[in-house]
């Protein structure tokens, strides 16, 4: 079974992934901050009892950590990417579908986050988050306001409990001078934010992006989503203008840095993975102006290949060694050889 952002998806030169993030909490129970040991125990029975075990699998997360599992919920992005989850795990819960794209944590910020994604631009995910989301609201008693509607520790998710993310690949915007201040502003204009991947280290220039829903109160789900759809056509218009730019303006340059970009990761024993984000801007930049026919580069490779890139676990003392390095190289050369 392939992991869900393995498949091919719409709008896929520019977006990468979308996600649903809807988050309940159950009557009767503090928040996770503020829980002792018995009542996290009890709420961990509860929500256990009610998770459907026909399309989760998962269970306590000291057990998945124990396990050795935890990469892999790492880069289904299932534990976030500070690995938060992965935190006091004897106080919190995973369940998860059987390729990532569904989970259902139990303990972290709230009593639940439910997460739905799908690769590409698909709004779709809402509704296979809201479907768990009312399974569960059938089985548990939710905490739910008839004038706030549901309540959480956070204010901006009281109300629908919602959050749409779009992860995003942007490099031409990125390298337009003033591209990412006035995408910001764009953004704004919306009530959304955005916001870099990683702010430092070697992913900090990435050119990967969030583009992410503030806040649900007052809001409906439905002016949210609207909201989303029209924010995410005009980035996606708007990267593709700024490609085909530099495609036509600098077209020796850009063919030449293609050609470097993709013969550094098809052939090299050894990648960081700064090298690796950076080579993956130029694909991304000339991929569809390339007309050569010389090199074996689809979307679904290059996002397959940043999706795994941003969101590894370091092994523990591996950080930017030759072992990881040359692990790294060879799983990206295996993607390019079509051999996953």
């Amino acid at each position: 079974m392939k992991m869900w952002y393995e498949t091919e998806g719409r709008d896929e030169d520019v977006v990468m992934s979308t996600k649903a993030c809807l988050v309940r909490n159950v009557k009767g129970y503090n928040f996770p901050s503020k829980m002792d040991d018995k009542d996290c125990k009890s709420l961990l029975a509860a929500v256990d009892g009610a998770i459907d075990k026909n399309v989760f699998s998962g269970g306590a997360a000291t057990d998945i950590v124990t396990s050795g599992d935890a990469a892999t919920l790492m880069l289904a992005q299932i534990s976030g990417r500070d690995g938060s989850l992965l935190h006091a795990p004897d106080k919190k819960a995973i369940y998860y579908s059987e390729d990532y794209s569904l989970s259902v944590a139990v303990g972290n910020t709230e009593h639940l986050t439910i997460k739905a994604q799908a690769p590409g631009h698909d709004i779709g995910v809402y509704k296979k988050a809201e479907n768990v989301a009312v399974d569960l609201e059938k089985k548990l008693d939710i905490a739910y306001s008839e004038k706030y509607g549901f309540l959480t520790s956070s204010v901006k998710m009281t109300g629908t409990g919602l959050r749409i993310l779009y992860t995003v690949a942007i490099p031409a915007i990125a390298k337009t001078e003033g591209g990412i201040a006035a995408l910001r502003q764009r953004v704004g204009q919306y009530e959304w934010n955005i916001y870099p991947f990683a702010e430092q280290g070697e992913l900090n220039e990435s050119s990967v992006y969030i583009i992410a829903s503030v806040s649900t109160l007052g809001v409906s789900e439905e002016e949210l989503l609207e909201r989303g759809e029209m924010l995410i056509s005009d980035i996606i218009k708007a990267e593709r203008a700024c490609r085909e730019q530099f495609a036509t303006k600098k077209k020796t340059q850009m063919k030449d840095l293609y050609g470097r970009a993709y013969g550094l990761m098809r052939f090299a024993t050894l990648m960081s993975r700064r090298e690796v984000m950076e080579s993956i801007c130029w694909l991304r930049l000339y991929r569809d102006y390339d007309d050569s026919h010389e090199f074996e580069c689809t979307w679904k490779m290059l996002n397959t290949i940043t999706q795994e890139v941003c969101w590894e676990q370091q092994r523990r003392n591996e950080i930017n060694t030759q072992t990881s390095q040359k692990r790294r190289a060879d799983r990206i050369k295996k993607i390019l050889k079509g051999d996953d």
